[in-house]
């Protein structure tokens, strides 16, 4: 890494974070009367420090003892405190989309620093994966924007979703929110939204504030599907997405056919553990019988392991195939496991509580909410990769789950100025060198 990233790098801490967002937080436009008794900036920043610090639930974040109350006042810039209720008052009306626009915000800090390149897969391009993660349900609590599912039993549930776009790197560990989607029912609508309508908002949204960033994109074999593709390569964007037998059947039986007609080219690879790699490929192919415009390259892979057992994977690119690029093209699609496994699988099983109902409100709570969790969770991910004293007491812990318990505990019974003299009290608590 050229040196004057490396120094970069190192001033995204903590600190460096909080104070670009506690002036974003400041920045967005209140709705509320003047004479409101909290600065919406402090709501904001509560809500986040909430997120950060992986508190369980809103109660619990309020319930603090005097130092945490310093803490808090110090570590994450706040004024003044609000209580549970008074937060989710002044955020159930807050439009979320000046939200979203932090992840962008972000994301350019990271380009500055050079991260952006350190993600760079085919010829500078990176990867980007979409996927819808479900954040709330109930089968009695509801707003007029959350999307409705009837069961065979005929009870019905209310939800609300969103469709996360996130920057991966099959070699890299960090992943990075670019952009979170909601999908709500608009007033009056009859139909719920969906995963290809958010798609469709998300992929012109993404084209808008990151016009530098050329991606590709890897998704599930639902957005396989023609309208999307031309919309995604009017971008000039690429693509690796799944594709399924039975889904796809046109496209099979294209392939069925080259592959009988020996136009499929095919490379064998058995690595130095002994599983087998088969590749299986053609150019061209029509999407299927009704988009006969639309042209993908077709890459059948067959892993073999140890033990003989199969697993197969098929995937649609306008990345070009030949035996020097399947490999590539192969990893950039199993990366979209990256967005389940790193992220949602992160956000709901390692401390941040995702799927729990910190509030659903009348209007946007639940949405405002869902964002601010990601934008602590997308913090996490850049001191991981940037902060190295976080990544020294992280390793040092080994859990991350020890690492939240740990920081809430000392936020508990000692007062600090700052997150970085936090970190350096738990290490030498631990007894955890630092270099």
């Amino acid at each position: 890494m050229p040196r004057n990233y490396k120094r970069l790098q190192e001033k995204i801490t903590f600190e460096t974070l909080m104070e670009t967002l506690s002036e974003e937080f400041a920045q967005l436009p209140d709705h509320r009367r003047a004479n409101s008794s909290y600065e919406l900036a402090d709501v904001l920043r509560s809500a986040f420090a909430m997120f950060s610090l992986k508190s369980p639930s809103l109660l619990s974040f309020k319930e603090q003892t005097k130092q945490e109350e310093k803490n808090l006042k110090a570590i994450y810039r706040l004024q003044a405190i609000p209580s549970e209720t008074q937060m989710r008052t002044a955020l159930d009306p807050l439009d979320p989309a000046p939200l979203r626009t932090l992840f962008t915000t972000l994301f350019y800090k990271l380009n500055e620093a050079g991260v952006l390149k350190e993600y760079a897969y085919w010829k500078s391009q990176v990867i980007v994966s979409i996927d819808g993660v479900e954040h709330f349900s109930s089968t009695k609590v509801q707003c007029d924007h959350c999307t409705t599912r009837t069961h065979r039993h005929g009870e019905t549930s209310y939800h609300h979703a969103g469709l996360a776009a996130v920057l991966v790197h099959p070699a890299q560990e960090e992943v990075f929110t670019l952009d979170f989607e909601p999908m709500l029912n608009a007033d009056g609508a009859k139909k719920n939204d969906c995963e290809r309508q958010a798609a469709k908002r998300l992929c012109h949204d993404l084209d808008e504030r990151y016009p530098a960033l050329k991606p590709i994109l890897v998704e599930d074999a639902l957005y396989a599907n023609a309208p999307h593709l031309r919309q995604i390569t009017s971008y000039g964007w690429r693509f690796v997405l799944n594709v399924k037998p039975d889904s796809h059947q046109s496209l099979e039986k294209q392939f069925a056919g080259r592959r009988a007609s020996r136009q499929v080219k095919e490379l064998r690879i058995t690595d130095a553990r002994g599983v087998k790699h088969d590749f299986a490929w053609t150019n061209d192919l029509c999407l299927c019988e009704s988009a006969v415009d639309v042209k993908v390259n077709y890459l059948l892979y067959e892993q073999t392991d140890q033990q003989g057992k199969v697993t197969r994977w098929t995937w649609i690119t306008n990345l070009p195939l030949n035996a020097r690029s399947v490999e590539p093209v192969m990893r950039a699609g199993r990366a979209r496991w990256k967005i389940e496994n790193e992220t949602f699988n992160t956000l709901k099983n390692q401390g941040y509580h995702f799927e729990h109902n910190y509030g659903h409100g009348k209007q946007n709570l639940a949405t405002v909410l869902a964002l601010l969790m990601f934008l602590a969770f997308t913090v996490d991910q850049m001191m991981q990769r940037c902060w190295r004293l976080f990544r020294q007491v992280r390793g040092g812990l080994r859990t991350k789950a020890k690492l939240w318990e740990s920081v809430r505990s000392l936020f508990k019974v000692q007062f600090f100025p700052t997150m970085d003299a936090l970190y350096r009290q738990m290490a030498a608590l631990y007894d955890i060198q630092l270099c």
